[in-house]
This record gives C-alpha cells, sequence and structure tokens, in this order.
C-alpha cells in the first residue's frame, strides 16, 4: 500500500474514504493478479532478486551530485520567472500537466539532493502553484491539456492559442496529482495553495466512477469524453487521481485487461485493447510507468513483477543485439518531435511510434531517463551499463540529451523538462528512497542508519 503514503492526515473527509476505498480494491487486486497466474508467467521472486535486486538507499556520489546539478540546470534556464512555470523542451514555452507534475517533483528531488535550500525549493514550488490556481479551465471542469509557460494561454500541442482549449487528459491529471500529494506531503505550508488549485476543478469529469476519461476537442466544437490509460499509464495515473477522491477502481486493477506476450523469450504483460482493435490508441509496454511508480510510490507485490519483466526484455534484446535498450516515450530532435519506444507497441516489437500512433521505426530510441531510473531502482550488470551509457548524454551546464538513436547511435539533442526531471528523480531515490515515502533527503536517510 506504499502509493497511499503521500495522503495526509489533514485531508478531507471523502479523501479518507478514498483511502479505505483503496485499501479494499488493492486487497481485491492481489487476489485477482495470483488468480490470473503472475508466478506461472514470471520467474520466481527469488530468480527475479538474484537478477534485478532493489537498490537500499544510501547517501549520493560526488559524481551522481554532479549530474544532479546538470539535470537541475536545465529548470534554472528554462523556468519562466514571472509564472514559475518550466518549459517542457529548451526554447518551447509550453507546459502539459504532466510536465508541470515533473516539475515540481524535480523540485522536491533538488531539495532533497540539498541543490536548493528548503525555502528555496517553497518559493519555487508556491510560484508555480499560484500559477496552476490561474489557469483557465475546459469548460470550466478541467485544466487544458497544455499551456503556455510565459502567459498561461490555452495552447494546442503546437502552442498556438486555442479559445476553449482543446480538452483535458486524466493521465496528466492523474501524474500532477502525484506530484501535488508530494507536495504536501513535504511542505504542508502549501497544502492550502494546492486545495486552492484543486478546488476550482470538477474531478468528477475526468472518471466515470470506475475508468479514467479524458476530452477532446472534435471538429464542431463540442467535448468528446473518451477513456483513457492502458496497462502501466493507466494504472499508474489512478493512484494519483485516487488520492483526491477520483473513483477510478477499474483503472487500478491491474487484472482488468492483462495479457501475457513472449518477446523474443521473455514474457511481459501488455493490454488486451490492442490500437488495432481500438481506434489506433496507443497501448505502449515501455519503461516510463515503471520507472516513474518505483521512484515516486515504491514498487510492491503488484508492480514489482512487471516492472522487472519490462526490464528483463530490454536486457535480453541487449544481449541478442549488443544494443543497449532503454526505451520509454521521448522528445525527438527531428519531426514528428516526440515518439513512444516501446517493447510491445499493439502487436509489434521493438517499435516506435508517433503520438497519433503512425509506425517511426527509425524513430527508436535509446532514453536517457529510462537508463538512470532501471538503475536507480535495480542492482545487476545491466543497469550499471544503462547508468554508464546514460550518463555520458550531459549538455554541459544546460542538463542531459534525451538519449541515442538506436539504429544510427546519433545523440538525440533535444534537452526537455522531463527527460531531467527523471534525472533529478532517480538520483533522488537513490540517497531516499520513493519520494512518497516518510524520510526524505540523504541527511534523513544517514540519520537512521
Amino acid at each position: 500500500m506504499t502509493f497511499l503514503r503521500g495522503l495526509l492526515a489533514a485531508r478531507s473527509h471523502l479523501a479518507v474514504l478514498a483511502g479505505i476505498v483503496a485499501a479494499l480494491v488493492t486487497i481485491r487486486l492481489a487476489t485477482r493478479v495470483v488468480r490470473l497466474g503472475t508466478p506461472a508467467h514470471y520467474p520466481s521472486a527469488a530468480a527475479w532478486e538474484r537478477q534485478f535486486p532493489l537498490r537500499p538507499p544510501r547517501p549520493p556520489t560526488s559524481a551522481e551530485l554532479a549530474q544532479a546539478r546538470e539535470a537541475w540546470s536545465y529548470f534554472t534556464h528554462n523556468t519562466d520567472a514571472r509564472t514559475g512555470l518550466t518549459s517542457t523542451v529548451e526554447g518551447y514555452p509550453s507546459t502539459t500537466l504532466w510536465d508541470l507534475g515533473s516539475q515540481l517533483l524535480a523540485t522536491l528531488a533538488a531539495e532533497d539532493l540539498r541543490l536548493i535550500s528548503p525555502e528555496d525549493s517553497a518559493r519555487r514550488l508556491s510560484s508555480a502553484l499560484v500559477s496552476l490556481s490561474a489557469l483557465e479551465l475546459v469548460g470550466g471542469l478541467l485544466p487544458n491539456k497544455a499551456y503556455h509557460t510565459q502567459t498561461l494561454q490555452m495552447v494546442s500541442y503546437d502552442n498556438v492559442p486555442v479559445s476553449g482549449g482543446v480538452g483535458w487528459s486524466a493521465l496528466d491529471l492523474g501524474r500532477l496529482a502525484v506530484a501535488l500529494t508530494a507536495v504536501e506531503h513535504r511542505h504542508a505550508e502549501l497544502a492550502s495553495r494546492v486545495r486552492r488549485a484543486v478546488a476550482r476543478w470538477d474531478l468528477s469529469a475526468a472518471s466515470d466512477g470506475t475508468a479514467m476519461f479524458g476530452a477532446a476537442r472534435r471538429a464542431d466544437g463540442t467535448l468528446e469524453k473518451l477513456q483513457e490509460g492502458r496497462f502501466g499509464y493507466e494504472q499508474y495515473a489512478a493512484k494519483g487521481l485516487l488520492a483526491f477522491g477520483v473513483p477510478v477502481g477499474l483503472a487500478l486493477d491491474y487484472g482488468a485487461h492483462a495479457v501475457y506476450a513472449d518477446v523474443d523469450g521473455d514474457t511481459v504483460a501488455s493490454d488486451d485493447r490492442v490500437p488495432e482493435a481500438h481506434g489506433g490508441t496507443p497501448a505502449p509496454v515501455l519503461s516510463e510507468p515503471w520507472v516513474l511508480d518505483g521512484l515516486e510510490h515504491g514498487l510492491d507485490a503488484l508492480t514489482l513483477p512487471h516492472a522487472r519483466a519490462v526490464l528483463a526484455a530490454q536486457q535480453r534484446r541487449f544481449a541478442a543485439t549488443g544494443k543497449l535498450t532503454a526505451v520509454s516515450e521521448d522528445h525527438l530532435d527531428r519531426p514528428p518531435w516526440f515518439a513512444y519506444s516501446a517493447v510491445l507497441g499493439g502487436t509489434a516489437r521493438w517499435t516506435a511510434f508517433s503520438a497519433d500512433g503512425r509506425p517511426r521505426p527509425d524513430d527508436l530510441t535509446f532514453s536517457t531517463k529510462a537508463a538512470i531510473g532501471w538503475w536507480a531502482l535495480f542492482g545487476g550488470d545491466y543497469p550499471d551499463r544503462l547508468y554508464a551509457a546514460a550518463a555520458e548524454l550531459v549538455d554541459p551546464g544546460h542538463g542531459f540529451w534525451a538519449g541515442r538513436y538506436d539504429a544510427t547511435g546519433a545523440v538525440n539533442r533535444v534537452r526537455s523538462l522531463n527527460t531531467n526531471a527523471v534525472v533529478l528523480e532517480a538520483l533522488a531515490y537513490r540517497a531516499r528512497g520513493p519520494a512518497l515515502g516518510t524520510a526524505h533527503g540523504f541527511a534523513a536517510a544517514e540519520a537512521r542508519r
């Protein structure tokens, strides 16, 4: 039940009830996963532990602190002084709620690593929360998918102002909710700002009572609500929304849509709602949700086997091809500017595709954030190799590059908020464990020794 640690005693009665529901749901899910036969699909827990042992917290090395400073430099260069919002990509003054969640968690990580003081952290967090409270809402319900970081205008993903907005993303709301829970947990003096921002939202619009729903603007100007989330991403975001009282029991259920596929001799879980039969909605199996879940909530009996399976498949590809593999979602330095690199994308293996689901096989990349994230979570030769390769992808004084192209080895020369945020989260995790744990900072970890 590690993902509930971020719940505060001061939360409303609704959130307390949500915690009770979460307990009941998690008990139910535990039995359902066993019924699905997870032990038969995956190696034993003992075998997994020998291959990919969980890393315990310990103080950061001087090299890791230097890397953290490099990642934090992205935020010092790309945060608007007036709004407190950080650009998604360097030189592109736009952000999403997913990115804002990453920004808040990166700030807490920088505080934990002593890159900034608690007072500076609180100031930065407060500035971003003030802007969050000022955002215009889609239909008066929920925040838009994207905003201009300088003007706070609702924009399209092309950063073009759009009157009324383009819709909302329940997945992005879920990530932001994880971050807001962490902010409240770490900075109680900011809890009122968090509540003030969230009180404006109609979070019931993000759920049908069991599943998560986003919304998209149709050509005729009306909003169409669409179920959001696929295996891994869906459960990760639902945990965040649950902490704010949103009923997402089905979205939390790891067994509801799980199917198992063989990938070059390794078994991985994927979603039975494949794009080919569900309107092209991407259903990627990749590193992102499992790495984030581990760094923030902590991996548990439900998530740990799935995370290890995704990592194991990538290790096997390296053994077969000699190509270090750490696939995730990333911005690109060329059109279409963003792509998912995946173990599985629907029925395709080791593929990349654009946000609208179009195949982009030449855009398969090694992801810096995925590599460092896996290393932070797990010991072993392969995670160590990933870390060493990712550590080279630094643009001194500006942050980490997003990664390398798998086909050519060329550096993917884009600096993004999410890459550098996850690097910071991963380095902070090595120092103090999950972001939603009970004690923070490597000073606290030392005090427990």
